[in-house]
């Protein structure tokens, strides 16, 4: 199938490992341009250099940016828009969550991860649009998660940091949608990442067990079985930022093996 993605330029948050790193591969392999946005320098320059070496003629390098710092992210932007020569499509995957219950977690984490999501991602969203007006194929895809609808009281802090992603998504959307481009959300269950590392390593001490079986407890909630993949939310960016995917704007889809109970 013709994605209509050759050629394209992409900018990508959060690759420095997992699910960010996962859909610059995916991109890259549909002839994408990208630029590759990440706190972690090293890691970002090295799947540059990489992926530079597998698709060679196609432009991608790294642009180190701390969400922390928001005084870096205009020149970043700018910078890395000349280095494409514009911008199609933005995909902001940078963010997480603290683990933990409300007395569990203080002021300042809960600051601490909401400069990166939702207020990082509002941002870059601000200074990327501009340049996405000029393409004839903008595409904004935001990573959320399953708490932003079904929220959890051991994952206190996902519940109103993927919410307000969600809304975001849609009120964007609805601002953007004038100038053709299309906005939407991917919502992960639990991810083969570091993450689910930990998740699994917290519930094994919560409950006395092995890895082993608080892996299999926790997989019991979601009916297909499985922990997803970064790979296949990456195949679903892919998707959103295509030719093929036109008309689907202000929505966010589960990548979540039916875990999630409601419609």
């Amino acid at each position: 199938m013709e994605l209509g993605l050759k050629n394209r330029k992409a900018f990508i948050t959060g690759t420095s490992r997992g699910i960010g790193l996962e859909i610059a591969k995916a991109f890259a392999a549909e002839g994408v341009h990208l630029a590759l946005f990440g706190r972690d320098k090293a890691r970002c320059e090295a799947l540059a250099a990489e992926l530079r070496a597998q698709h060679p003629g196609q432009k991608t390098f790294a642009v180190w940016h701390d969400f922390h710092k928001p005084e870096s992210l205009k020149p970043a932007v700018d910078q890395a828009a000349a280095e494409l020569g514009g911008v199609d499509i933005l995909v902001n995957v940078a963010g997480g969550a603290y683990r933990g219950r409300l007395g569990e977690i203080p002021d300042d984490e809960w600051e601490r991860y909401f400069r990166v999501k939702p207020l990082g991602l509002i941002r870059m969203t601000r200074e990327t649009l501009p340049y996405l007006k000029q393409s004839d194929q903008g595409r904004v895809i935001n990573l959320s998660g399953t708490r932003g609808r079904e929220p959890e009281a051991h994952s206190m802090m996902s519940g109103p940091i993927n919410l307000g992603t969600l809304s975001l998504t849609k009120a964007m959307a609805n601002e953007f949608g004038p100038y053709g481009i299309t906005v939407n959300a991917i919502a992960p269950g639990s991810t083969a990442t570091r993450r689910w590392t930990e998740l699994v390593g917290i519930t094994a001490r919560e409950r006395g067990v092995s890895t082993g079986e608080a892996e299999k407890h926790l997989l019991r909630e979601v009916p297909l079985g499985k922990v997803i993949t970064p790979e296949a939310i990456a195949d679903l960016a892919v998707f959103l930022a295509s030719a093929r995917a036109s008309l689907i704007s202000g929505t966010a889809i589960n990548v979540d093996g039916g875990r999630t109970r409601g419609i």
